[in-house]
């Protein structure tokens, strides 16, 4: 599906992806396709970081709609007692659901519960990610995204030593840096821009090695910008609702020409579990909507939404907006190309974009985690 801008409204179209290598940075031919492939059998899976947005919504997916297995979050939570995210699902799910809440970095923990509790799956969701304007902590990236990954890695390696095990690690096509034009694919040389990406593409190196090494199932998510309910207040969408309600300047970087590529974060996690169930080890599988548009742009519509959200005038919403100085290293363009994942796994992004902002941007302003508009 492809989102373009008409002002500030959206329009939702169908788009046929078209043959493979013409418009994508670096890439090679297509996978063979393999969609028909029979899905694992996996009973208990391990999410790492799933009291956080990406792997909180992954596990609420999972219980929701994969019965018979069992979930276990493995996540420090920040010394908190739960997230929003996860709250009330230890009542619902007695019996699948349990959390732990240890830092990953903790691999002698992490090895006892792969061994004694008969996990699977991993999906290392785990992540320690910039916000704001600058460049985040270098040396807390290096700890949680790389040493973080190879502790979980070597956890499961040694658990795992019947290699009964599938591993899937959760990255971002931030690791490619930044080009004006085509799209990156699962093939795109690596050029992070900044310590953060630097890091995840060591995470991305780590798990396919191991796969190459000791002949573990590893494979590598990679996706664009994640957005939908219960995400942090710090990030882009949440926080400029909330500037919204309480008429605040609505900061844009920059002149906000910045593009982006954005996925709703139910369809991303439902192509992790297609890659968890059906990919093949080894493998990097790109996750995109084909959802492009400027910072600016997505700034305006947000504001928009989020006046119609609270009765407030959408114009004067809009004139909140000023423009700050710009971010350091901030990549002028990324888009992804999400064809191997479409042809390889039967990948389809299928939210619009207007009926996932409008869920993010109630789930934001009420701070309840709104019920899916999506149906």
């Amino acid at each position: 599906m492809h989102c373009e801008i008409s002002g500030i409204g959206v329009r939702t179209l169908s788009r046929n992806p078209g043959p493979r290598g013409k418009d994508e940075i670096g890439g090679d031919p297509a996978a063979p396709e393999g969609g028909g492939r029979r899905p694992r059998a996996i009973s208990h899976l391990l999410v790492t970081g799933g009291g956080g947005f990406v792997g909180g919504n992954l596990v609420r997916m999972v219980l929701r709609e994969r019965p018979a297995w069992r979930v276990t979050v493995f996540d420090s939570l920040g010394g908190r007692p739960s997230t929003p995210v996860l709250d009330g699902l230890r009542e619902a799910y007695p019996r699948r659901f349990r959390l732990i809440r240890e830092r990953i970095t903790e691999g002698g923990s992490l090895q006892r519960l792969l061994q004694d509790e008969g996990v699977d799956a991993v999906v290392h969701a785990a992540a320690r990610n910039p916000s704001g304007a600058g460049a985040g902590d270098p040396l807390s990236f290096a700890e949680i995204n790389v040493l973080g990954t190879a502790a979980v890695l070597e956890a499961a390696r040694t658990a795992w030593r019947e290699g009964q095990g599938t591993f899937v690690h959760l990255s971002s096509y931030e690791i490619f840096g930044s080009h004006p034009e085509g799209l990156f694919t699962e093939r795109s040389p690596l050029n992070p821009s900044t310590p953060y990406a630097a890091s995840k593409a060591a995470a991305d190196e780590l798990t396919l090695a191991y796969h190459r090494t000791y002949g573990m199932c590893t494979l590598v998510t990679r996706t664009t910008n994640i957005y939908g309910p219960f995400q942090s207040s710090d990030k882009l969408i949440p926080s400029i609702a909330l500037r919204v309600r309480d008429r605040k300047p609505l900061p844009v970087f920059g002149t906000g020409e910045n593009r982006r590529d954005w996925i709703h974060v139910e369809d991303h996690n439902r192509g992790v579990l297609l890659a968890l169930e059906r990919g093949s080890a080894g493998r990097v599988y790109p996750l995109g909507a084909r959802c492009e548009r400027t910072n600016l742009e997505l700034v305006r519509e947000v504001a928009r939404c989020s006046a119609r959200i609270l009765g407030l005038d959408p114009g004067e919403a809009e004139a909140l907006i000023v423009f700050t100085p710009d971010r350091e290293a901030h990549d002028a363009r990324r888009a992804l190309d999400p064809s191997a994942s479409e042809s390889e796994l039967g990948f389809v992004a299928r939210i619009p974009f207007a009926d996932g902002l409008e869920e993010a941007v109630r789930s934001a302003l009420l701070d309840t985690g709104a019920p899916s508009v999506i149906r």
